[in-house]
């Protein structure tokens, strides 16, 4: 009301003014002009203060979203590999507070015509320096895979992503310092997981993880040398096969490492099919060894997964022996990257890299380089597990329009052994090698 009945009031006074001097009229005039001013301030920081607090003490959240528009092309291909355009990710998300110790986030992904849960969670950072979640997130397993979709130097993660956790239902806790991170995690299911074996009373996996990370060179978020390691442990899903709920060898307690050759999902063909049944357990380990000064950056990491069998099934002494083979997987890959323009950040609270900031109007450009191998082949006298083995060789360009708009383009040489083949309707030709092509538009908001 009071913005309306001032400007009213100057004028009324103005009226009689007018009967003076022109000079004596415009000289009251300007001295109310500058007292209404000066009030408008006022209530205009008051207003200011009132939305601070309510921000600081109350609730508040925030949206944000992000697209890849993806168009993939195969070259060279033996099997049925199709081209195509898709909508690698479409999401949008939130993140909000509920007083100063309580927040929370959510990620809903919309690509593929189906809408997913990807992360919702509600956290306490009432501790320094410390969160504590519950809720769906990723565990704190795998450099590329903690990356955020819109950090990472590729189109696509490295082969590490095909068997890393990832997002799951459970509690962690995480603590960090001005050069180091550690976080733990214990979790079950994922939100959207639709088994279908829990019908005659199968047992959902659980698992735990932890990852530490520390920054022994840190100068500033343009020049550091990261290093991490990480370990995870879980359990299959029971998935008994039969209504009398007895595990059967080749049946039950299965594990699947099958993945893709780091490319969209416009052809779902798997060429590495690595699948252990009766697992008691397996374990994964993994190294990081990482850094960024100024333009040049460079990212790697070796991990190795170890797998437990159970008691011995069957009924015959060869399935009893060939049961409860353990059985060793690995993969490791190197990256680096040279920017022109432009920055990487880098976060030792989070132990990750962050997004590239142009630092000129016409943007930023990067050049960056993988070598990527996975095993999925463990050779061993009994029970040999023929999952194939891949090594890709990636070259990749990329123009930062902005820090919310990037197009890419990859080009990846894939090189599968013997063992590689994907299965059903793509053919299942053995060694086949060929190329791809992927270009990309980003926008992240």
């Amino acid at each position: 009301m009071k913005f309306y009945v001032t400007p009213l009031a100057l004028a009324v006074l103005a009226g009689p003014l007018s009967a003076q001097a022109p000079t004596d009229a415009e000289k009251r005039i300007a001295d109310l002009e500058k007292k209404v001013e000066k009030l408008t301030k006022s209530e205009s920081k008051k207003a200011d203060a009132k939305k601070s607090d309510d921000s600081k003490d109350g609730f508040f959240v925030k949206f944000g979203g992000r697209f890849h528009l993806d168009s993939v092309f195969f070259d060279g291909n033996k099997n049925r590999l199709a081209n195509g355009t898709q909508l690698r990710r479409g999401r949008v998300s939130f993140k909000a507070g509920f007083g100063k110790d309580w927040v929370a986030e959510g990620d809903y992904d919309f690509a593929e015509g189906d809408a997913s849960v990807k992360d919702m969670w509600v956290g306490y950072q009432g501790f320094k320096d410390t969160l504590i979640q519950v809720g769906q997130f990723k565990a704190p397993f795998g450099f590329d895979t903690l990356s955020s979709s819109n950090a990472i130097w590729f189109t696509e993660r490295s082969y590490s992503d095909v068997w890393s956790p990832d997002r799951h239902v459970g509690i962690a806790v995480a603590k960090w310092g001005e050069r180091w991170q550690a976080k733990v995690n214990f979790f079950g299911q994922a939100i959207d997981d639709t088994n279908t074996a829990d019908t005659n009373g199968s047992d959902h996996g659980w698992g735990y993880a932890g990852r530490v990370s520390f920054a022994p060179v840190l100068v500033n978020e343009s020049k550091a040398i990261h290093f991490g390691v990480a370990l995870s442990t879980r359990t299959p899903i029971a998935d008994y096969s039969t209504t009398t709920l007895v595990p059967v060898a080749n049946e039950a307690y299965a594990i699947d490492f099958s993945g893709r050759p780091e490319a969209g999902k416009i052809s779902k063909a798997k060429f590495l099919n690595a699948k252990v049944n009766n697992v008691k357990d397996y374990t994964q380990t993994g190294a990081e060894f990482a850094g960024v000064w100024n333009a040049f950056s460079w990212q790697s990491e070796y991990q190795q997964t170890k797998v437990k069998r159970r008691d011995a099934v069957g009924t015959t002494a060869a399935a009893l022996a060939a049961s409860v083979v353990d059985h060793t997987f690995s993969t490791y890959y190197g990256q680096v990257s040279y920017i022109f323009g432009g920055r990487r950040s880098y976060n030792a609270q989070d132990g990750l890299f962050g997004k590239v900031s142009p630092s000129t109007k016409a943007g930023a450009l990067e050049v960056v380089a993988r070598y990527s191998r996975m095993n999925q082949d463990d050779l061993t006298a009994i029970d040999a597990v023929k999952g194939g083995e891949a090594k890709n060789l990636s070259l990749g360009l990329t123009w930062y329009t902005n820090k919310n708009i990037r197009w890419m383009i990859d080009y990846t040489k894939v090189d599968n052994n013997e063992n590689a083949k994907p299965k059903g309707v793509y053919g299942g030709i053995v060694n086949d090698d060929f190329s791809i092509t992927t270009i990309r538009l980003q926008v992240n908001f």
